[in-house]
């Protein structure tokens, strides 16, 4: 028995057909393309509100009857709202590339003056920038040193300080 499926007993009476689930929760709708805006919307009030499996002060878990999510989901509604969903994480997920590349192509200029005043500082300070490998917020997974921000790792000094 997986995580959400209850015993008949706990079901109020209804039976669990043979090795399928009965409920889906949130999660589970998720999995198949729902948007919290699309369960309030096709789906309204969860057919079943049960305590969370692992976290007993979280709060409850919803669930709604996989016959009821089907239907919803032969409806043009459901299609409708998903084609819209998609459009919107498309165009939220282009736009955030966008900014990303401008802020690097700012950074890049920046560097590209900071080096072309001040030469030896540039060579010895200002790391050399790489051109964004597609949507992301992070360039780690490149591989060990090859961070865009080197840490400044010198030995401290002895001694009265003067200030800076």
């Amino acid at each position: 028995m997986t995580m959400f499926e209850e015993s008949p007993e706990e079901l109020g009476g209804e039976r669990e057909r043979a090795g399928q689930r009965t409920h889906l929760s949130a999660a589970g709708l998720r999995a198949r393309g729902w948007t919290p805006a699309m369960v309030r919307q096709l789906l309204g009030e969860p057919d079943l509100l049960r305590a969370h499996p692992q976290f007993r002060s979280a709060p409850q878990t919803r669930l709604y009857r996989v016959d009821r999510v089907e239907a919803a989901e032969r409806g043009e509604g459901f299609r409708a709202a998903a084609a819209a969903a998609v459009r919107r994480s498309a165009a939220a997920r282009a736009s955030a590339l966008r900014r990303r590349r401008k802020v690097l192509d700012l950074r890049r200029r920046v560097y590209a003056a900071i080096a072309a005043a001040c030469p030896d500082l540039a060579r010895e300070r200002v790391p050399q920038l790489r051109a964004p490998t597609g949507p992301g917020n992070s360039d780690a997974s490149t591989g060990p040193g090859t961070h865009d921000r080197q840490i400044d790792r010198r030995t401290p000094r002895s001694g009265p300080q003067e200030p800076a």
